[in-house]
């Protein structure tokens, strides 16, 4: 593993590197982010999980406000309001039930159940499979009262994971309203970023509760994040919504890879630590 030199010099240039660049994918496609700060937290800088979780919720503060204001009077035909008013005070009600629990629950299963999501998504997303039997389509047709509560409860689903595993949900939101509702890319990243800045508002003020936010970290991010966001949101609008689609489809599926790994890595270390005392007591024995 990389080693860096975590109060010197290069540690400020990388976390300047890593916010511009996740900021500019992030603002760019509609995505938080978290997953990749978490990754690099944890990897790169030796964060314990916690702490990479409460930073990189705040580092998508700036970033989800930046894409959002872009997408939503910059761009045209955004989505309807009633989506807003409907979705982001159920994930931020998400937020507070999952901050109360996030001490009680084994997050493992949940870890398993977010990466198979984003397989599914990503093979739909981009045609290669379609599976027509585990995803709804075009609820658009379906009276407002039924949609609400669908949008409802994925809301509240939405706001408990991303405090559970530390990221903006942009990767389960986009795919949501892309597959399931019917949005084009351009509406469902303009949604994603408005509902992330209020989720990661939200779940970064239930971190900061539990004295879990490195504030020292942050600030560094902080605007390297800015205008990273800005120069995504920018070359976002210059690109038909069909590039868009495909790229997401295609990050989405490195990323559920990327998950899959680092599972079965730490499922074939429990295994092993649990089969090691035996090894070596036979090995005494003998």
């Amino acid at each position: 593993m990389l080693k860096i030199n975590l109060s010197g010099r290069f540690y400020k240039q990388s976390l300047y590197l890593l916010g511009f660049c996740v900021a500019f994918f992030s603002a760019g496609i509609g995505i938080g982010g978290c997953t990749i700060l978490v990754s690099a937290f944890i990897s790169i800088f030796k964060f314990n999980f916690k702490r990479a979780a409460g930073i990189s919720l705040a580092t998508i503060i700036p970033i989800s406000f930046v894409g959002a204001i872009s997408h939503l009077f910059l761009f045209s035909n955004p989505p309807s309001f009633k989506y807003f008013l409907v979705f982001i005070p159920m994930c931020i009600t998400g937020t507070i039930i999952g901050s109360k629990y996030i001490h009680k629950w084994n997050n493992q299963w949940l870890k398993w159940i977010f990466t198979l999501f984003l397989f599914i998504a990503s093979l739909r997303i981009l045609k290669v499979i379609d599976f027509p039997f585990l995803m709804f389509s075009s609820l658009n047709e379906i009276c407002w009262a039924h949609e609400a509560l669908f949008i409802m409860v994925f809301g509240i689903i939405i706001g408990i994971t991303a405090t559970w595993l530390g990221i903006g949900c942009g990767l389960l939101i986009v795919p949501f309203y892309v597959i399931v509702m019917n949005f084009n890319m351009h509406e469902a990243i303009c949604l994603s970023l408005t509902t992330m800045f209020f989720l990661t508002t939200s779940a970064t003020l239930m971190h900061q509760k539990r004295a879990k936010l490195d504030f020292k970290s942050f600030k560094v991010l902080f605007i390297p994040s800015f205008a990273g966001a800005v120069a995504g949101a920018a070359v976002s609008g210059l690109l038909p919504s069909f590039f868009l689609k495909q790229l997401f489809g295609i990050l989405l599926a490195v990323i559920a890879c990327s998950y899959l790994y680092h599972l079965l890595t730490e499922a074939m270390k429990r295994e092993f630590l649990k089969t090691e005392p035996c090894e070596n007591f036979i090995n005494k024995e003998g």
